[in-house]
Formats: C-alpha cells, structure tokens, sequence
C-alpha cells in the first residue's frame, strides 16, 4: 500500500514536472498584442450589435406592417 501510495506521489510529481516543461515551449503574446486583439473583438462586437439592431428594427417593422395589414 505505501508502495503504491509513493508511486501515485511520483507520478503526480512527474505530470507537474512535465506541464511546468510544457508551459515553458509556449509562445504567450506580448502585453502589446492582447491590448490589440481586445480593441479588435471590442470594435468587432460594437459593429456587429449595431447591426443587428438595425436589422431588427427593419423586421420589427416590417412585421408590425404585415400584422396589421387589413385583410
């Protein structure tokens, strides 16, 4: 049991190990890039929801218009 116990105690360090190995290869972006891709995304939202919004609005009204078309 304490065989067993030990060998579960090396290979959680090893796994550790391994990540901590990992994490060093990773090619993380600069302060400067992630500023750059949070404006993108921002902007991209911003556009996009004025879009739709004026989509809707468009629908609303049509709808609104076929809805209380006399028949």
């Amino acid at each position: 049991m304490a065989e067993e116990q030990a060998n579960i105690v090396r290979r959680g360090q090893q796994f550790v190990k391994d990540v901590w190995e990992e994490l060093k290869k990773v090619n993380w972006t600069t302060r400067a890039q992630l500023v750059q891709a949070t404006k993108v995304v921002i902007i991209s939202s911003a556009v996009l929801g004025v879009y739709l919004g004026i989509v809707d609005v468009i629908f609303s009204a049509m709808l609104k218009w076929f809805l209380e078309k006399p028949m």
